[in-house]
């Protein structure tokens, strides 16, 4: 064979393989090989993300009107449960408004928006919001204990954190709206009168006793522990002088910031510079270094709340802390709120009166000192 006829062979060759290739069939990715940053069988419109609907499994992906599939929205639960997990809230907002529309009795919708709400809102009202549900026929009798036993822990569990943190004025902001739907639930009652009583509104404390027995054990003892006694017994009741008290006094150094003042700190072990905010009826911390303790900590969200700051009221997540130190003293079971992100500029929070109300404390302006001396129970 002529060198020149080989050249045209060995070309040929090459050109026969090469459409060979080309045209072979490319088996589908296994569902290993698909990337976990995007939920599978979507499609995007607009800034919108709604699930894929496929006709018949040799056709093309085609995302048919929601209307003409009223079962659509169940199918896609889990999905739209994942963009809630990722906080993608105004996605799933989008979704729950055309899905209930078109099926406004779907009980799996409406689960999905219980816990939107419950991610989304002040935590007394995705609380009132699962009593309102368990009051709908369209759920079946194990529905309702299952809403009703959520809506049980979700009140016992806040109670508890709320209690142990001292923060009192949360508790009460918390129970108020609960109170309304069902004043006659005794343990709600006796907690938010306490609630008042520890914040010194016993007005308000008598008002919520009203509702119960005059003969009522719990409402004769929070009377015992909190009424102030009539004026001329020796019991005093108000904030003591700190020079007054016996127990030897801390003199925390602080840092001044113009007119206010950074306590340095340990939450979680971790050092945090806390401005000095006798205003502010809980402690605070910044979104980030919040993002950093978590890193390393599991910490329990509590629920949202809506918070009143002096730049006006904010929608903040309250946190457990489980340890806080401040100079000696060490805290446990602090509750604090997280501030929107960049919200804090010159310190990592605000330590506020739900820590030092633990303390008879005074500020010397002329030493730049907090004096502190641990309240006896």
């Amino acid at each position: 064979m002529s060198r020149s006829a080989l050249v045209v062979s060995v070309c040929l060759l090459i050109s026969v393989s090469l459409n060979v290739y080309l045209l072979w069939p490319v088996p589908a990715p296994t569902a290993a090989e698909r990337s976990p940053e995007k939920p599978d069988n979507m499609e995007t419109a607009g800034k919108i993300t709604r699930p894929q609907v496929l006709t018949e499994p040799q056709s093309a992906p085609v995302l048919q009107a929601e209307s003409d599939l009223p079962d659509s929205p169940a199918s896609h639960i889990d999905t739209i449960r994942q963009w809630l997990e990722r906080g993608d809230f105004a996605r799933v907002e989008r979704f729950l408004i055309d899905a209930l529309r078109a099926n406004p009795e779907s009980a799996q919708l409406l689960l999905l928006e219980a816990d939107y709400i419950l991610a989304t809102e002040p935590l007394s009202v995705a609380v009132s919001h699962l009593f309102a549900l368990q009051e709908l026929s369209l759920f079946n009798r194990e529905q309702r204990e299952e809403l009703a036993s959520r809506s049980a822990e979700l009140i016992e569990s806040t109670i508890n954190a709320l209690y142990n943190a001292g923060d009192w004025d949360m508790l009460a902001q918390f129970l108020e709206p609960l109170f309304q739907l069902n004043s006659s639930d005794q343990t709600l009652t006796l907690k938010l009168a306490e609630a008042y009583a520890r914040q010194q509104k016993f007005t308000l404390m008598e008002d919520v006793l009203a509702n119960l027995s005059a003969n009522n054990a719990g409402a004769s003892s929070l009377r015992q522990r909190f009424v102030p006694k009539p004026s001329g017994t020796t019991e005093e009741n108000t904030e003591s002088p700190i020079a007054t008290q016996q127990e030897a006094v801390t003199r925390l150094a602080l840092t001044r910031y113009g007119d206010q003042y950074i306590a340095e700190t340990q939450i979680l072990s971790r050092p945090a510079a806390l401005l000095l905010d006798t205003g502010a009826s809980s402690t605070a911390i910044s979104f980030e270094l919040y993002r950093e303790l978590r890193r390393f900590n599991q910490i329990q969200v509590i629920g949202l709340f809506d918070v009143r700051t002096a730049g006006g009221p904010i929608r903040s997540p309250l946190v457990r802390i489980d340890n806080m130190t401040l100079g000696p003293y060490r805290l446990t079971d602090i509750g604090v709120f997280v501030m929107p992100e960049a919200a804090m500029q010159q310190a990592d929070g605000l330590l506020g009166m739900n820590v030092l109300k633990q303390f008879h404390f005074q500020l010397d302006q002329t030493t730049a000192e907090l004096l502190l001396v641990p309240r006896q129970e």
